[in-house]
């Protein structure tokens, strides 16, 4: 043990300064720029320019921040590169003594600070105890931090926390690997640490707020409180997002992958899939008692229930987000010839992209789907041409604000209910262009997506090594979809009744079935990036929707 610890603070980098002094030490801060900030980074895996050649690394902004007896130092770092645009870093810095070091877990050390006084580490606030605190409190009292030297940084508490009862605060770092850092405060409270920041109005924190505010929609983790940092000529940018803890049993995507193990295995257990398989019902809303006896056993009552009331829940948020008229933000909108042929144009441009990545890498996508691939490949023109036949078309109707990036891992299994998470929209596009109002459809056919993904998902997991085996489950994994997705649009439109929000009659279908095929599209370019072999899920999808429509 002991042997270890002196190993880890020997690979530490070593600045020459005292705490109080560092940032008015020009060779101590040179030496964090030039060096240790720049090392340090690419070690975290909230860092995404990790595969970048080379950067440059400049403390734009410094916002001390006290903490306990101490202050922290909130850093913003312009981050470099040669060919890629300038991204913001948010890393908070604190000071702790030597005795302390064995209780950061490595991740924290960012440096050692040596020096005849008061010798010690810098870390990464947020393992800090006392930093963290800071942040509730600030929330708390809704505090100010204004200064002439650094941007204005605004804490504000929402309703949530002015009216809960924290007395004492408590608060830990949850170790998931993802792109910001996530805190849990008194198991009541979950907050989001934003590391990449943009001068912009982040969605997740305008609709949660919105929908907590409006009371019109409850099955959200609601909005708590946040902290900004205010720029005299830009948007804000957010730095901390405080919400309501929800007490869940894991996410609707593990859940279903769970339930489609058990529906497989039965299936093989009872010869299933070499029976004469039920019809698929042409239509947008299956009940259970229309399933076929055979096929209830194997999917399951609770798969049914869990389907339908998603439905409901989407419905209703979608009702909540499109019904204050009065809102620039969020009242409906009648899409124009200009919103329709803006968009036209970027899902050809999609398209396109897209197209040409599939020719690139034909070789490497499984063998069964070669020709069907390039069949599609040949279509490209009359794909183009459906296209913009049917997006130059009055039919996609009335735009609100949606969820955005709406799939199954979105969803949260609360108790007898399901919770809606996580509103930042997709992560590839920026974020003046996740605010825009589109059809609630693109939701809709987001999670029609995101089940058809799971049946198959566990297929490719499950018979990696049998892949003739794999294939001949295909028509079993798309019975299952097909009624299970069903279920979902019929509780859906049963709760959508009497809106004005969708297209109706044949522009529903198309409109619908657009959306499905743009985000089909983007799921083949990230299958292709990422796992070829997964491919062949957008790939059937696409094939079908050709042979279909064309």
């Amino acid at each position: 043990m002991e042997q270890t610890l002196t190993i880890r603070k020997s690979m530490q980098a070593v600045i020459q300064a005292e705490w109080q002094d560092l940032f008015s030490d020009k060779a101590a801060v040179l030496q964090l720029e030039n060096q240790v900030l720049p090392a340090y980074l690419k070690r975290m895996r909230w860092f995404g320019g990790k595969a970048r050649p080379s950067m440059s690394v400049l403390i734009y902004q410094n916002i001390p921040i006290e903490a306990g007896n101490d202050f922290t130092h909130y850093l913003l770092l312009k981050v470099r590169y040669p060919e890629f645009p300038t991204d913001i870093y948010a890393l908070p810095i604190a000071f702790i003594a030597e005795r302390r070091f064995n209780d950061m877990p490595s991740e924290a050390i960012i440096a050692r600070l040596d020096n005849l006084v008061s010798p010690g580490y810098l870390i990464d606030a947020v393992y800090l105890e006392e930093f963290r605190n800071a942040l509730f409190q600030m929330m708390q009292h809704s505090k100010k931090l204004l200064a002439s030297n650094h941007y204005p940084m605004i804490a504000d508490g929402g309703k949530l926390l002015q009216n809960s009862s924290v007395n004492k605060i408590s608060s830990k770092v949850l170790s998931a690997e993802q792109s910001n850092t996530s805190l849990v405060f008194n198991n009541q409270f979950f907050l989001k640490f934003f590391r990449k920041l943009e001068y912009t109005i982040n969605p997740d924190l305008e609709i949660i707020r919105y929908l907590t505010e409006q009371e019109q929609f409850h099955q959200i983790p609601g909005y708590a409180g946040a902290i900004e940092v205010l720029h005299p000529e830009k948007p804000p940018m957010l730095a901390v997002m405080l919400q309501r803890m929800i007490e869940n049993a894991g996410n609707a995507w593990d859940w279903n992958l769970q339930h489609l193990q058990r529906f497989y295995e039965q299936v093989m257990e009872t010869g299933f899939d070499k029976t004469q398989l039920p019809e698929r019902p042409p239509k947008h809303h299956i009940s259970w008692e229309e399933t076929p006896a055979a096929l209830q056993q194997l999917i399951g009552q609770e798969v049914y229930q869990q389907a339908s009331l998603l439905g409901k829940r989407t419905a209703e948020l979608h009702l909540a987000l499109g019904k204050d008229a009065k809102n620039p933000d969020f009242g409906p909108e009648q899409f124009d010839k200009t919103m329709q042929q803006s968009y036209c144009d970027s899902l050809q441009k999609l398209l396109i992209q897209k197209f040409d990545l599939l020719q690139r890498n034909l070789a490497r996508i499984p063998e069964s789907m070669q020709a069907k691939a390039t069949e599609m490949l040949d279509d490209r023109e009359n794909v183009i041409e459906f296209i913009q036949k049917i997006t130059t078309q009055p039919a996609i109707g009335t735009g609100i604000r949606t969820h955005g990036d709406f799939h199954l891992g979105q969803v949260l299994v609360a108790g007898n209910d399901l919770v809606i998470l996580d509103f930042e929209g997709e992560p590839d596009k920026p974020f003046n262009q996740r605010r825009k109002k589109t059809s609630p459809l693109k939701d809709v056919a987001g999670m029609m997506r995101s089940y058809r993904y799971a049946a198959y998902a566990v297929l490719l997991t499950k018979f990696e090594n049998a892949p003739q085996r794999q294939e001949s489950l295909f028509t079993v994994a798309d019975l299952w979809y097909h009624f299970v997705s069903r279920y979902f649009l019929g509780a859906y439109l049963d709760t959508m009744k009497g809106s004005h929000l969708l297209p109706a009659g044949e522009a529903f279908n198309e409109t619908l079935q657009i959306f499905s095929f743009e985000k089909a599209i983007y799921e083949l370019g990230y299958e292709l990036n990422n796992r070829p072999d997964w491919a062949i899920i957008p790939l059937i999808s696409l094939a079908k929707f050709v042979k279909f429509y064309l």
